[in-house]
């Protein structure tokens, strides 16, 4: 019996090590028949100081899909952030998780969205399990923010809430530079997401802690994404419209998607969708 168990450990153990060594064997992919929508990798060129991105997503959703599937290129001077947006897409079926990008709100008018991603393939689903086993590539993707909430509050009909941080305009500017050189740098040397450790919040919050050290401590949010808007009224990165839940339903963009229908190609959709925002 003794003999028993110790050959089913060792087993088990020799199998365990088998597997590590399979996955950390692996090497992210650099080419694919990607998901359409991810399909073309964002990166910039500079030039005193300002930047040409390329390959910026500026698509446009209704409830049946995409119906406009332009890229383009966008020149971005960090100096005219004005102020940086957080959104949170909670998954409805468990609230503690869910999906995290920034929006950058330039002088002349540009919201400009980032947003951290699983890179799938064509016809290829999401799954949170497959997400730990290195099954997906890390993504990087810019857009306007028409782009990203229509993609949500529409196309996927999900829950989005929209916060302001509380971030200078030096702050916006520096956390701009430091994502262009980091979508830079993926362009370069791609890696793999991973559902805990390498996920659309978490490595945000590296990031930030990479190139401004201590700003932001460790939370479970991190790792369960959907808490991360309370983190960061903890940590008083999202102002307080009286207690927290009462700030969150604050933020909820669904209620207005029928009075945004109207604006879907509309160039000023961001600029309508903070009028139904209170101050």
């Amino acid at each position: 019996m003794h003999r028993a168990v110790t050959l089913s450990i060792a087993l088990l153990a020799l199998l365990l090590l088998l597997g590590a060594g399979y996955l950390f064997q692996k090497q992210p992919k650099t080419a694919a028949a990607w998901n359409e929508a991810q399909a073309r990798t964002a990166y910039a060129d500079e030039r005193d100081g300002t930047f040409l991105m390329h390959n910026v997503r500026d698509w446009t959703y209704d409830e049946s899909g995409p119906v406009d599937t332009r890229w383009t290129e966008v020149a971005i001077d960090p100096a005219s952030v004005t102020r940086v947006w957080f959104l949170l897409e909670p998954f409805a079926d468990i609230k503690a998780i869910g999906h995290t990008f920034l929006t950058f709100e330039l002088e002349d008018g540009t919201f400009l969205s980032f947003s951290v991603e699983a890179l799938r393939e064509e016809g290829e689903e999401y799954s949170a399990l497959k997400g730990l086993f290195r099954e997906y590539e890390l993504s990087y993707q810019w857009g306007f923010e028409r782009d990203f909430v229509t993609r949500r509050l529409y196309y996927l009909n999900h829950p989005l809430h929209l916060y302001p941080l509380t971030l200078s305009k030096e702050e916006g500017a520096a956390l701009l530079r430091s994502l262009i050189a980091e979508s830079n740098a993926l362009k370069e040397t791609p890696r793999f997401y991973n559902t805990l450790t390498a996920n659309c919040t978490n490595v945000l919050a590296k990031i930030v802690n990479r190139h401004f050290p201590g700003t932001l401590p460790y939370d479970l949010s991190w790792n369960l994404t959907g808490l991360s808007d309370g983190y960061l009224m903890r940590e008083g990165l999202i102002p307080l419209r009286g207690s927290a839940a009462e700030t969150r339903d604050s933020s909820s963009l669904a209620p207005h998607k029928e009075s945004l229908r109207d604006h879907l190609y509309d160039p000023a959709f961001s600029q309508t969708l903070r009028t139904f925002l209170p101050e």
